[in-house]
């Protein structure tokens, strides 16, 4: 874990040969999909080093750019919050275009489908972009603090471990790209998701020792110590280890830097008590993508409603419901969007809310989840009222272990709505995907809980193969 630590702290006074210079940033991309191309010459090369901070800084504010804005975590329709929403529960589409949500949300995601394509190649682009910075870093000893080099390196291994543990709970089996070398990626083959799973582990664990509970600038928009802890939380409660998880999580409740938001309007603000990692906007006024496609102001809506499964599953009194969701009415229909970001337009000069992409809440149901599971009833029921008290409901009691389980899931899904496709990757790791959805999409079958993978990328390289049974 500490290799990289001392390999700055051996060399930090070692002066290197450069190369080359950086000529521009990873937003240049040019590759036109990851296993097909020879190594980007427009890229940070294994050759080439950062002279200063500030270009190292642009490197990684780039990536932080691009995963807002390129990658399944974007707040809008080509995102992981639209999509596993829309093939889950959550989202009903109602656009009558042939748009790659609605095939998710009838459950017609083949190898060939576009947006299974796209986030595959979004995501190993950026983790690409995220191995040359760790390289960059790893040679740049003679021009960068040790300081800046952790930071770099702590926020780049979490990245790099994020971008897997989505693509391992869609795909499964996957590669783990750890290198910018073309003649390793270019055949690279899928590893088990417990490898995968182990390899996720390094790079946070890397990154919690690296980075510091402090943000590098004024608001949350890089991940910090807090953040990776919370992730691998989540990391940790996938894979049922509950101690871990409950350890973790517990970490993050105890730093006085967040707080659960009692304001409920006040979640999903840019100056957030609960926000632990936010996506700034790309430019100040505007605010989120989920704001934009979410949120229609006039009827019928163009893109995806909430479901009324969704919507029916509310406790009466439930003030998330109140808050976070809101419906428009007519004569012919009536119709919910999720209301969690209310800026639709730009607000003058000034952002209003950032997109939160970890947050407090979470902790708590993590901790409640693991608890419930360790066999602690009494603290689990204290983490999940939590959330609750102040959403306006009663406090739960005198349940079972398998009661609190159902209202663990329960709040979770009131909770995290629309946010990054959590009800489907808890519907998946419960075993709870067929009973669930069956009776609502009457074509949904067990094989659906992985996506294909790309036809183009199994003719690119064979040794990706089998495709996803049932593809």
């Amino acid at each position: 874990m500490k290799t990289e630590i001392n390999y700055i702290k051996k060399h930090l006074s070692k002066k290197l040969f450069v190369v080359g210079a950086i000529a521009v940033l990873i937003s240049s991309v040019g590759c036109e999909k990851f296993l097909e191309v020879d190594e980007p010459q427009n890229q940070i090369s294994q050759s080439m080093v950062f002279k200063d901070k500030k270009l190292a800084y642009a490197a990684l504010s780039d990536v932080y750019s691009n995963l807002r804005s390129n990658t399944m975590l974007n707040g809008g329709l080509a995102g992981v919050g639209t999509l596993m929403g829309c093939y889950a529960d959550e989202l009903t589409s109602v656009s009558n275009q042939p748009v790659d949500f609605r095939s998710f949300y009838e459950l017609g995601v083949q190898p060939n489908t576009p947006t299974v394509n796209t986030l595959w190649v979004n995501s190993y682009k950026q983790i690409y972009a995220v191995n040359s910075i760790i390289e960059g870093v790893l040679q740049s000893v003679a021009y960068l603090d040790e300081s800046t080099m952790l930071q770099i390196l702590g926020e780049a291994y979490f990245i790099r471990g994020l971008l897997h543990f989505y693509m391992v709970e869609m795909y499964g089996d996957i590669p783990y790209v750890s290198t910018t070398d073309y003649n390793i990626n270019q055949s690279v083959s899928r590893m088990p998701v417990s490898e995968v799973y182990l390899r996720i582990e390094e790079d946070l664990k890397k990154a919690e020792t690296m980075l510091s509970d402090t943000y590098p600038s004024a608001n949350r928009t890089h991940i910090n110590r807090s953040g990776v802890r919370l992730f691998l939380a989540r990391l940790y409660l996938y894979q049922n280890k509950w101690s871990e998880a409950k350890n973790y999580a517990s970490l993050v409740i105890q730093n006085p830097a967040y707080s659960v938001e009692q304001d409920l309007s006040k979640t999903f603000l840019k100056d957030s008590k609960s926000a632990v990692w936010q996506f700034m906007p790309v430019d100040a006024g505007i605010n989120t993508l989920e704001g934009q496609y979410y949120t229609f102001l006039t009827l019928p809506p163009a893109n995806v409603v909430l479901s009324q499964s969704l919507l029916n599953s509310f406790e009466d009194g439930d003030q998330r419901k109140v808050q976070w969701t809101k419906t428009l009415s007519n004569s012919q229909m009536t119709y919910s969007h999720s209301y969690k970001y209310k800026q639709y337009n730009k607000t003058s000069t000034t952002s209003l809310e950032y997109s939160v992409v970890l947050r407090i809440e979470e902790a708590y149901l993590i901790l409640a989840e693991s608890e419930n599971e360790l066999g602690n009833i009494g603290s689990a029921l204290v983490a999940v009222n939590k959330l609750r008290t102040r959403a306006g409901l009663t406090v739960l009691s005198g349940l079972s272990q398998q009661q609190l389980r159902t209202a663990i899931l329960d709040e979770r899904r009131h909770e995290l709505f629309t946010e990054f496709g959590h009800r489907f990757f808890d519907l998946k790791r419960k075993g709870l995907l067929d009973n669930t959805l069956s009776p609502l999409k009457p074509a949904w079958q067990n094989f659906r809980k992985l996506l294909p993978l790309p036809e183009r990328e199994l003719f690119a390289n064979p040794k990706l193969n089998p495709q996803n049974e049932g593809y």
